[in-house]
């Protein structure tokens, strides 16, 4: 009996200064890897892919103004501790434009949390679909981006560098990349006006 009055309080320290053993873990389920902005019937959705080991893809999907907005809202609907600090590749749909594209890498550029060297292209709508069905689509456009670059000395693949070129260093124009997959996934590259 003395033995158990005695063990109470020393566990009861232990836990208490100890704390929780998870609290320095990582919620996987709250970084983003991918970012895709498509145009849905006139309206921008941003679509969050989250790094988990499960076999789904998981994501979640924002309608908004501006990838900043974008950010705001699914942190207040879904996922509070959401963080783009793991942030890999973004892809905007070629129908939105680069006023959002403008937008968005001003914002990717200047966030303190997000790498600048995110990949960052255009896309067609059945690229942008990808993500919700294959795990490996991140992989599969990093390696088609990669590969035009080394053949391509002028494009911009990275946020930092399409921030950087639009400011009109290259003649007023910008070489991006433009991800596809009529029949199979490919790169090319697109000049827009800076």
């Amino acid at each position: 009996m003395i033995k158990k009055i005695f063990l109470l309080p020393i566990m009861a320290i232990v836990l208490i200064l100890g704390g929780c053993t998870n609290s320095n873990r990582i919620d996987t389920s709250s970084l983003v890897q991918t970012v895709t902005a498509e145009n849905k019937s006139g309206k921008t959705v941003y679509n969050f892919y989250l790094l988990k080991n499960c076999e789904d893809v998981q994501s979640v999907s924002v309608e908004a103004d501006s990838l900043e907005k974008a950010v705001i809202l699914a942190k207040k609907a879904y996922i509070p501790m959401l963080t783009l600090s793991k942030l890999e590749l973004y892809l905007i749909d070629s129908n939105l434009g680069e006023k959002n594209l403008k937008t968005d890498i001003n914002y990717i550029s200047k966030a303190s949390k997000i790498s600048p060297l995110t990949y960052a292209a255009f896309s067609d709508t059945k690229t942008l679909q990808l993500f919700s069905k294959d795990k490996e689509a991140l992989r599969k456009v990093k390696e088609h981006i990669v590969h035009l670059k080394n053949n391509e000395k002028e494009l911009s693949v990275t946020s930092l560098s399409i921030f950087n070129n639009f400011k009109g260093k290259n003649n007023g124009y910008l070489s991006i990349c433009y991800i596809s997959s009529e029949k199979e996934l490919k790169a090319d590259i697109v000049k827009i006006v800076t």
